[in-house]
C-alpha cells in the first residue's frame, strides 16, 4: 500500500483551498479576476503495459477568469473603467542602486487613479499612466506612448484673429433721417451688435459693428471698440455716409485723414436675391497708416466676405495724446469681419451667429476624461483644451499574463500578439469616467466551493488514516 494517493489529494486540496481564500479575499478589490486552481490524475506505467490504479492527483495550472466585473460609479472624474476588452497601460519606474533606473510597462484593469504632487496621473503604487500627448492645438499625437499629466493651472491668451457675424439686414427699410453716423443716435444708423474681442495680452475689447441703409441694397457697416470709431480714414463720403467713387468705380481719397466717423465697409446686395452673400464690398486695405480703401467686385463669396481691420485699431481713432492719457495700450494686428452669412430679406432683424476666436489668460477649472479615453482641460475662460488621451492594450491569449500584485499584470511570451490602440477602437473597449470596475469574484459560488474544497480535504485525511490502520492491522500479524 501507498499513502501517494492521499498525500497528493491533500496537497491539492490546500492549493485549491489557496485559490478559493484568495478570491474571497479579492472579492472587493477593483479590477481583481478570479482565479481556480485547476488538477490533473497522475499515473505510472506498469511491467507489461498494465497501468496501475493511479498514484493521485497534481496542479496543472492556477488560470484567471479575465471576463469584465460590474462597473460602479463613483463620480470622480480620476475613476476610469473599461467597458469592454482592453486593459490601462501603466509604467514603473524601477531604480537600482549604483544603476539608471529602468522602465517596466504593466496593465491593469484596476481605473482608481489619482495625481502626485507634480500632476502626473499615478496608481496608489505611483505607476503612471500611459497614453498619447497633444499639442499646443489640442491634436492627439498618436504614435509615442508618454505619461499623461494634468496640464498647467494656466492657459495663456489668444489674439482674436476673425470675428463671424452672420446678420439678416430687412431689405424694407428706410434710409434713416441722420445723415452722419453716431453710435449715440439711433436715427443715424439702423442695426448693431457687439462682441468682446481679446488683443495679444489678452485684454478685452468691446467691437461693437452699426449697420446703416445707404441706398436700395446698399449698407455701410460702422465699427467702434470701446466706443470709440474704427478706423478714422481718408475716404471721402457722401451726405448719406456712403463713400464717393470715381468714374471708374474706385473710391474718392481725401489728401489727409478726416475727424467725423468713416463706414469700415459698404455693402451691395444683388437684388435678385438679397438672400446671398454680398455682391460688392468696398473694404480698408490692411496695414496703410492711414488706411486707405478699395472696391471688391462679386467674384465669388469668400472674396466677399472678408473684412480686414487695420491695428493697432484704437489708434487710428485716437490721436496720441488720447491714447497716452486714457491708457488704450491695446495692441493688435489684423482683424477680419468675416460678413459670409449676411443677408437681406424682407422681415425682421436677426442674428443667427456671432462669434470671434480669441480668449483672455484662463486658469485650470477642472479636467474630464470621454468615452474615448481623451483628457480635457477646463479653463476659466471657457477654453476646453484636449491634453491627452488614453492608450489601452488587449491580447490575443490574456491567460499568458503574469500577476505581480498591486492589481497589475506583466507581459510574457505567452500572450500572443499585442493590439494596442485608443479606445472605441475596433475590439478595444470605451472607457467610462466617474466609475471603476468591480472585482469579478462570484462570492456566493466561493463560498459553496470552499465547502467542497474542506470536503476533499477531509476525504483526503481519511484516505490516509484508513491506510494507516491497514497498515498496523498488518503488523499486528501473528
Amino acid at each position: 500500500m501507498s499513502f501517494q494517493q492521499g498525500l497528493s489529494g491533500l496537497s491539492a486540496a490546500a492549493t485549491n483551498l489557496e485559490v478559493i481564500a484568495n478570491n474571497i479575499s479579492n472579492a472587493n478589490t477593483i479590477g481583481a479576476k478570479s482565479s481556480r486552481a485547476e488538477f490533473s490524475d497522475l499515473y505510472a506505467e506498469a511491467a507489461g503495459g498494465q497501468r496501475s490504479a493511479g498514484i493521485g492527483s497534481s496542479l496543472a495550472a492556477v488560470t484567471q477568469d479575465h471576463t469584465q466585473g460590474s462597473i460602479s460609479t463613483t463620480g470622480r472624474n480620476l475613476d476610469l473603467a473599461i467597458n469592454g476588452d482592453g486593459y490601462f497601460q501603466i509604467q514603473v519606474s524601477n531604480q537600482e542602486s549604483g544603476q539608471e533606473a529602468t522602465k517596466t510597462t504593466l496593465y491593469t484593469r484596476n481605473g482608481q487613479f489619482k495625481t502626485d504632487r507634480d500632476g502626473w496621473i499615478v496608481t496608489n503604487d505611483g505607476a503612471r499612466l500611459l497614453g498619447f500627448g497633444a499639442d499646443e492645438t489640442g491634436a492627439i499625437r498618436k504614435g509615442q506612448l508618454q505619461e499623461l499629466k494634468i496640464p498647467d493651472a494656466r492657459l495663456a491668451q489668444k489674439q482674436t484673429e476673425e470675428i463671424t457675424l452672420s446678420v439678416n439686414l430687412d431689405g424694407s427699410d428706410k434710409k434713416k433721417s441722420v445723415a452722419n453716423f453716431n453710435q449715440n443716435d439711433g436715427n443715424s444708423f439702423n442695426y448693431s451688435a457687439s462682441v468682446k474681442v481679446f488683443d495679444e495680452a489678452g485684454q478685452s475689447v468691446e467691437v461693437s459693428t452699426f449697420y446703416k441703409k445707404v441706398d436700395v441694397n446698399t449698407w455701410s457697416v460702422y465699427v467702434t471698440a470701446n466706443g470709440q470709431n474704427v478706423p478714422s480714414n481718408n475716404l471721402d463720403i457722401n451726405a448719406d455716409g456712403s463713400p464717393k467713387l470715381d468714374g471708374n468705380g474706385n473710391p474718392v481719397l481725401l489728401p489727409t485723414p478726416v475727424a467725423h466717423p468713416r463706414p469700415i465697409s459698404t455693402i451691395r446686395f444683388d437684388s435678385a436675391d438679397g438672400a446671398q452673400p454680398p455682391k460688392e464690398v468696398i473694404e480698408v486695405v490692411p496695414n496703410t497708416v492711414p488706411p486707405t480703401w478699395q472696391v471688391k467686385p462679386g467674384e465669388s463669396a469668400s472674396e466677399l466676405s472678408r473684412l480686414s481691420i487695420a491695428g493697432p485699431f484704437l489708434k487710428h481713432a485716437l490721436n496720441t495724446a488720447d491714447v497716452a492719457a486714457k491708457g488704450l495700450t491695446y495692441n493688435f494686428a489684423n482683424i477680419t469681419l468675416n460678413l459670409s452669412g449676411a443677408s437681406q430679406q424682407a422681415g425682421d432683424y436677426t442674428i443667427s451667429k456671432l462669434e470671434q476666436n480669441g480668449y483672455g489668460v484662463g486658469s485650470l477649472s477642472g479636467f474630464s476624461f470621454d468615452e474615448r479615453g481623451v483628457l480635457t482641460a477646463k479653463y476659466t475662460n471657457g477654453q476646453d483644451r484636449p491634453t491627452g488621451q488614453l492608450a489601452i492594450a488587449s491580447f490575443r491569449n490574456p491567460q499568458g499574463l503574469q500577476s505581480v500584485g498591486g492589481n497589475a499584470w506583466k507581459e510574457t511570451q505567452a500572450v500572443g500578439s499585442k493590439v494596442m490602440d485608443v479606445p472605441g477602437t475596433g475590439n478595444l473597449g470605451d472607457i467610462v469616467a466617474g466609475a471603476v470596475e468591480e472585482s469579478n469574484v462570484d462570492l456566493t459560488a466561493e463560498l459553496v466551493n470552499l465547502i467542497t474544497a474542506q470536503r476533499t480535504y477531509q476525504a483526503n485525511a481519511q484516505s490516509i488514516k484508513t491506510q494507516d490502520q491497514v497498515t498496523q492491522t498488518f503488523l499486528n500479524m501473528r
